[in-house]
């Protein structure tokens, strides 16, 4: 299995590991970065359950979240990836989230433009969801900003969710004309 190690201008991103407990439980713990993102805070527990679930999709996929590594402090910042909407099945999504210390710096753009790249160049990804919360207005921008088009909102009993795609054709086609 080759492990995929990312790398921007500013930005390191490798596979999470067990190890991420505590700085994934920092991110997702916080009431602020989770405010408008659609599994909400977590308590340690769950948190923990959702570091297992991720590097189980490492296991079964040999993809999924990263952790974001700031190159020139070193430090954690956040978490980007690739994941499966549902378990088993193809309807990938993006993900993304950081740290508030680190918000406003363009790193979410930074850290999803690359995984995107990923998904459709390194994984040949047909389609790639963008699934955010109609309150996070820089998540909705980001998605955007790639030529994601939205495709249905739903309700998931406290929030309005607005899913939105990329193509991987749509996307190669916005490349040719950058």
């Amino acid at each position: 299995m080759e492990i995929f190690k990312l790398e921007t201008e500013r930005l390191a991103m490798r596979p999470m590991i067990a190890s991420d407990t505590n700085t994934l439980f920092r991110l997702y713990g916080d009431p602020e970065v989770m405010a408008s993102r659609k599994i909400g805070t977590l308590d340690r527990a769950k948190s923990d359950t959702e570091l297992a679930s991720i590097l189980d999709h490492w296991r079964r996929r040999n993809f999924g979240l990263f952790a974001i590594i700031e190159k020139a402090s070193g430090q954690f910042i956040g978490e980007c990836g690739l994941r499966e909407i549902k378990p088993d099945t193809d309807d990938i999504e993006i993900s993304y989230g950081l740290y508030p210390s680190n918000w406003g710096y363009g790193y979410a753009t930074e850290a999803a433009s690359k995984m995107i790249e990923f998904g459709f160049a390194t994984l040949a990804l047909p389609k790639i969801y963008g699934i955010a919360n109609s309150k996070n207005a820089s998540s909705l921008k980001i998605l955007q900003r790639f030529g994601m088009t939205y495709e249905s909102d739903f309700t998931d009993g406290t929030s309005r969710i607005v899913r939105s795609s990329l193509t991987r054709d749509v996307y190669l086609n916005l490349q040719e004309t950058r």
